[in-house]
């Protein structure tokens, strides 16, 4: 598993892919909990601190203040699953068969390593630790976010199988063909995510699945308007369609699993009332 002893150098140089040297400092049996690597062509130096593999420049301690917000998002919704209270039993069906399609074409056995992007808060993750029975890695960007998953992944007793990774999606530090299956719940709606569809395809072994999900609104409705102006992606299926292909994918399969209107007040995305559909894709390399 990435981040174990005995796989560490599945990583790549994030600027140059070219092959990184690693040091370790800290490790408990397989786990390394502080290191760092070096590239042995451009020289540019990573981190692992707190058994997180660090490859952005802003891997910095969290503030008291981001780690009191996201740790009771973590308390209070995802550990106790209580964000599910926030959503209509029709809504949390479909989400539940939108899980379950994804998940249906993961590799399951223990020689098989997952790649799980755009992980937030690691409500989609928590099916994919407890259904698999291969290695999990996960790539975040955001380096609190990673803490706080790896608190979470503690509390829920399943970080055994897990490595986490502060990285950017769309410039993965890892080897081509590294992983036998990949996914992103709602990672296609961030921003400029056609190079994460790339990346994805590069370090995607031959036959393994690619599933990923997303939202879609209506043109000019508040909740497109307000996406635009950050530049979130919220494709539609034709395009999602087309970048799949351009990036050498096959056998792409669209699927709608809701659509409605937004019900919680308070949200800055999606807006309340507004119309939106969920839908997921999968396919092969």
């Amino acid at each position: 598993m990435i981040m174990k002893v005995g796989v560490l150098n599945q990583f790549v140089c994030p600027a140059c892919h070219f092959q990184l040297g690693v040091i370790i400092h800290k490790k408990v049996k397989e786990r390394v909990l502080d290191g760092e690597f070096q590239c042995k062509s451009c020289n540019k130096k990573f981190t692992i601190k707190q058994g997180i593999a660090c490859f952005v420049s802003y891997c910095v301690e969290p503030t008291e203040r981001s780690t009191k917000n996201l740790r009771k998002i973590i308390l209070k919704q995802e550990v106790s699953k209580k964000w599910m209270n926030l959503f209509s039993q029709q809504e949390l069906k479909a989400l539940k068969e939108e899980w379950e399609w994804m998940i249906s074409s993961i590799k399951n056995n223990k020689n098989t390593v997952h790649l799980d992007f755009a992980t937030g808060t690691g409500r989609f993750l928590r099916n994919i630790v407890s259904k698999t029975k291969g290695e999990v890695v996960v790539l975040e960007h955001d380096y609190s976010t990673c803490r706080e998953l790896q608190y979470f992944l503690k509390k829920i007793k399943k970080y055994s199988k897990v490595s986490i990774v502060c990285a950017d999606a769309r410039n993965m530090p890892f080897k081509n063909e590294t992983f036998d299956s990949i996914s992103t719940w709602h990672g296609l709606d961030e921003p400029k995510m056609e190079k994460a569809i790339e990346e994805t395809q590069r370090v995607l072994k031959k036959g393994g699945f690619f599933v990923a999900s997303g939202i879609h609104y209506l043109k000019n409705s508040k909740s497109f308007q307000r996406a635009k102006k950050h530049h979130i992606n919220f494709l539609t299926k034709e395009k999602t369609i087309k970048i799949l292909q351009d990036a050498g994918f096959r056998h792409i399969e669209h699927k709608i699993f809701y659509e409605g209107q937004w019900n919680e007040r308070g949200d800055y995305l999606p807006v309340f009332n507004d119309w939106y559909i969920s839908y997921a894709v999968k396919c092969q390399k």
